[in-house]
């Protein structure tokens, strides 16, 4: 079966495990050394602007339209600028013209219907290519926030394709969320991420990270029937080379295995690992 990772990274990520603390560094061997031993056929690669992010330090969209020349056509390069930044609309239509399949990882401590960030959207909608979003409102930080005024956004740009991911989107598939980034335990009342995703065909979600991988395994039964029931809206990712509790998502296939142990039929699973990404993509 082919497998699509949607969400890797190559550059610097800050490592909170307690068997590897402080920085490391993913190159692009690195993710195709992962991919190949996974057995990842084809990955998209994201950058996240460098000032909103205290945890890493990716390379530039420029760099990394070169260094993707030399992967053999197994990354998908997409670029992220911050809206607010001088000249963001013509640099991100640069960006895409040069190559870039895609906008993202959005990660900007904006509000998701900010004025500012239309920007993004406009680009996306003007230039037919998806959105790939980070959505958290925690402790630790506030980035594209507002999951209450998302189902506004997608009404209004019903022709972008937006990919949801993050502990803000995530906490919403159970209704009420307590807070805190990562809830656990039994979902007994579905929240707004399912409701959104069943009301616009517009919108996927993005399992990578510890939010998606908490959102498949805290509750396998209500994870059965959601993923049975978006099969069509959901894309598998890891954030290589992100660090979980005490190994590297990606090649530890944590979320690979989370899928799999869910026992959905191998239509289901050969949607998730890569139909949907090559159908996002066109």
């Amino acid at each position: 079966m082919k497998i699509a990772d949607f969400h890797t990274h190559i550059g610097r990520v800050r490592s909170f495990s307690p068997k590897v603390f402080g920085w490391i560094y993913a190159s692009l061997e690195s993710l195709l050394e992962y991919m190949d031993v996974v057995g990842v056929d084809w990955a998209v690669v994201l950058s996240v602007p460098h000032a909103e992010d205290p945890f890493s330090r990716l390379v530039s969209n420029e760099r990394l339209l070169r260094i993707v020349e030399r992967a053999g056509g197994r990354l998908v390069p997409f670029c992220s600028l911050d809206p607010r930044a001088p000249n963001a609309y013509r640099h991100l239509k640069w960006l895409l013209r040069r190559g870039c399949r895609g906008i993202g990882e959005v990660k900007v401590g904006l509000r998701l219907d900010d004025e500012r960030m239309k920007v993004l959207y406009d680009v996306a909608e003007e230039e037919e290519v998806p959105i790939l979003m980070h959505i958290e409102d925690t402790a630790t930080g506030k980035y594209c926030y507002g999951m209450e005024n998302l189902g506004k956004i997608l009404k209004e740009y019903m022709q972008v394709r937006f990919i949801a991911h993050g502990p803000g989107w995530w906490a919403h598939i159970q209704a009420n969320p307590p807070g805190n980034a990562y809830p656990k335990g039994e979902i007994r009342e579905e929240g707004l991420t399912p409701k959104l995703l069943r009301e616009f065909k517009n919108l996927y979600a993005d399992i990578s990270a510890t939010s998606g991988l908490n959102a498949l395994t805290r509750d396998r039964e209500f994870a059965r029937r959601f993923v049975e029931e978006f099969q069509d809206q959901i894309v598998y990712g890891t954030d290589f080379p992100c660090m979980g509790e005490s190994s590297q998502y990606g090649p530890n296939r944590l979320h690979l295995e989370a899928l799999k142990s869910l026992g959905v039929k191998e239509r289901v699973l050969e949607k998730i690992l890569w139909g949907n990404a090559e159908r996002l993509l066109g």
